[in-house]
C-alpha cells in the first residue's frame, strides 16, 4: 500500500512538472507574439508617415484630394516595399529574426520548467548481501541542480551522509557519486545489525525520497559429529566443517589447532574443499571443508577450529587415547559412573518402599 502511494505521488509530481512546462512554453509564445505584433504596427506606422510626407505638396488640398493622396500614399508604401525600401527591409528582417527565435525560446522554456529533481526508479527497493561483504544501496536522481542528496538510517533517524560529507563516526559508511547520476551509499564489511531500512532524500519542498531495504544473510557453520571426540592413537581422523545458507561458497576454509594455523598440505595433515553440494532438503547448496589427520598421535589432542572466508567459525575438541590402557581407563570410568547411578536409584526405591510399609 505504501509503495502504491509513493508511486502515485511520483506520478503526480511528474504531471505537475509537465503542466508547468506547458504553461511556460505557452507564456513564452504569447510574449513573442506580442513583440511580433508591436514590430508590425511600428513598421506600418513608419511607412504610412513616410508616404504621407512624400504625397503632400505646396498649397492646401480638398478632402477629396486628401483621400486621393492617402490612397496614393498607401500605394506608394506598398510599391516602396516591393521596390526594396531600406526601412521596410530592416523591419521585415527584424520580424524574421524574431520568428527564428521561437524554437529556441520554446526550448529555453522547456529547460527552465524541469528545475525540480526527481528519482528514477521504484519508491522502495531491496538489496541482499552477505555478512562480511560490501553493500551498495542505489539512489538515482535526475535534474538535481543545486539540491542536496542525503542518506538516512530509519531505525534511529541518523543522518549518515549529505552529498559526499559523512555524518557518522562509523567509517564503514561512504557516499559515492557515480557518473550515471547514482548517489550510492556504500557499507563496508556488513554486519548483521546493519540490516533494515535506509532512505535517500533530495532537499526539495516537499521532499523527494526513496527507501532501500537491506537484508543481511548470515551463513551457518558447524563441524559434523559430537563436540568432543575420542580417537585411538595411530588411527586416521577426518573432521568435516559444513557451511550452509551462503549466497556464494567460501573461497577457502582455514583450519587451526589451538592458535596454530595448519598447512593445507603437510606430511600429516591434509585439507579438502567440496563446494556447491546440494542440501538434503533440496533448498540451496552447501560447502564442506575437511581436515584429514593421518596416524593421530597424543600431541594431536586439543581444539580444532574451521574458519571459512565468509561465515563464522566452529570448534571441536579432539582427544587422542594412548593404547588399550587409556581406552580401558575411559571404559572403567564410564562403568563406575553407571554403577553409581544405579546405586542412587536403588536407594531411592528403598526409601519409597519403607514409607509405604509404615503407612500400612
Amino acid at each position: 500500500m505504501r509503495s502504491w502511494k509513493s508511486r502515485s505521488r511520483s506520478k503526480m509530481q511528474t504531471l505537475e512538472t509537465r503542466t508547468r512546462l506547458l504553461q511556460g512554453a505557452q507564456l513564452t509564445q504569447l510574449l513573442l507574439g506580442a513583440i511580433l505584433c508591436l514590430t508590425i504596427a511600428s513598421h506600418t506606422q513608419t511607412s504610412a508617415e513616410a508616404a504621407g510626407g512624400r504625397a503632400s505638396g505646396p498649397g492646401a488640398e480638398t478632402s477629396e484630394g486628401a483621400g486621393t493622396s492617402s490612397a496614393s500614399a498607401a500605394s506608394t508604401a506598398i510599391s516602396s516595399d516591393e521596390s526594396g525600401d531600406p526601412s521596410s527591409a530592416t523591419a521585415f528582417s527584424s520580424l524574421a529574426q524574431v520568428s527564428s527565435l521561437l524554437p529556441e525560446a520554446s526550448a529555453l522554456s522547456a529547460t527552465s520548467g524541469l528545475v525540480e529533481p526527481y528519482l528514477d526508479g521504484y519508491a522502495t527497493s531491496n538489496v541482499t548481501t552477505q555478512i562480511g561483504t560490501h553493500a551498495y544501496l542505489p539512489c538515482r536522481v535526475k535534474q538535481l541542480g543545486n539540491k542536496s542528496v542525503s542518506w538516512i538510517r530509519l531505525r534511529d533517524g541518523h543522518i549518515l551522509t549529505v552529498d559526499r560529507a559523512v555524518f557518522i563516526a562509523d567509517q564503514r559508511f561512504l557516499a559515492i557519486k557515480q557518473p550515471d547520476k547514482y548517489w550510492t551509499l556504500q557499507i563496508k564489511y556488513v554486519q548483521a545489525r546493519d540490516a533494515g531500512s535506509y532512505e535517500c532524500q533530495v532537499s526539495t519542498e516537499p521532499k523527494v525520497s526513496a527507501r532501500v531495504q537491506l537484508q543481511v544473510v548470515v551463513p551457518r557453520t558447524e563441524i559434523l559429529g559430537e563436540p568432543d571426540r575420542y580417537v585411538k592413537a595411530g588411527s586416521n581422523v577426518v573432521l568435516r566443517c559444513i557451511v550452509r545458507g551462503a549466497l556464494e561458497p567460501p573461497t577457502f576454509i582455514m583450519w587451526y589447532h589451538g592458535a596454530e594455523q595448519l598447512a593445507a598440505d603437510s606430511r600429516r595433515h591434509r585439507t579438502q574443499l567440496d563446494p556447491n553440494l546440494p542440501e538434503a532438503s533440496g533448498e540451496g547448496q552447501s560447502t564442506i571443508g575437511s581436515l584429514i589427520i593421518e596416524s593421530a598421535k597424543k600431541r594431536d589432542t586439543g581444539n580444532y577450529t574451521c574458519s571459512p572466508s565468509n561465515s563464522p567459525s566452529a570448534t571441536v575438541t579432539l582427544n587422542i587415547i594412548n593404547g588399550e590402557s587409556s581406552a580401558s581407563a575411559v571404559t572403567s570410568s564410564a562403568a563406575t559412573t553407571r554403577a553409581y547411578a544405579l546405586s542412587i536409584l536403588a536407594l531411592l526405591l528403598s526409601v519409597i518402599l519403607i514409607g509405604v510399609g509404615h503407612r500400612t
